[in-house]
């Protein structure tokens, strides 16, 4: 298999495992969840830099890990984790954006969303909590996965149909894309 191949391959595998993380059965606590995130404030929040990311080795996809590193590792103190909600496809995902001295900052690149700033919606009721040697985060004593769907049964059968195009071998790029 060609580099090339094997490159798409592991974007294939990707692509299912975070249609995996997506696929949870709806619940009340979510719909319920949905409701009270649409009433709170939205703020704009601006990413870091390319450039000031890659300097900073900060790991894509890993908000929750950046974020909590800023917060631990700032000299002064002055840096806080937010933690909240980042609206992407009319899905609401778990997200954490730091307050350095008073700006809200993103310190996590984020390839497939270019946009910035972006909206970003904190959320003063999730919490988290040590379980075993991870930090696992809670709302209304939930733990919360990826995120939470506007609309769980649409999102289920669009998860449905790209699952199957990326199991038939279609190029993962184009099996993700919305028709």
């Amino acid at each position: 298999m060609g580099e090339a191949k094997r490159k798409l391959e592991t974007v294939r595998a990707e692509f299912l495992a975070e249609l995996e993380k997506w696929s949870f059965p709806a619940t009340d606590w979510e719909w319920a969840t949905v409701e009270e995130i649409r009433r709170l404030p939205v703020i704009k929040v601006h990413r870091v830099t390319d450039e000031d990311l890659a300097w900073m080795r900060m790991p894509a996809r890993q908000c929750h890990v950046n974020a909590r590193f800023m917060e631990r590792k700032d000299p002064e103190g002055r840096s806080k984790q937010i933690t909240g909600w980042w609206l992407q496809d009319g899905n609401y995902v778990l997200h954490s954006i730091v307050n350095q001295r008073g700006k809200l900052i993103c310190v996590t690149p984020a390839p497939l969303q270019p946009e910035n700033p972006f909206d970003f919606i904190p959320d003063p009721k999730i919490e988290w909590r040590e379980e075993g040697d991870f930090l696992e985060a809670y709302r209304d004593r939930v733990k919360i996965g990826p995120g939470v769907r506007s609309n769980p049964t649409n999102v289920i059968a669009e998860l449905d149909v790209i699952r199957q195009r990326l199991l038939s071998g279609m190029n993962p790029y184009k099996a993700v894309q919305r028709d």
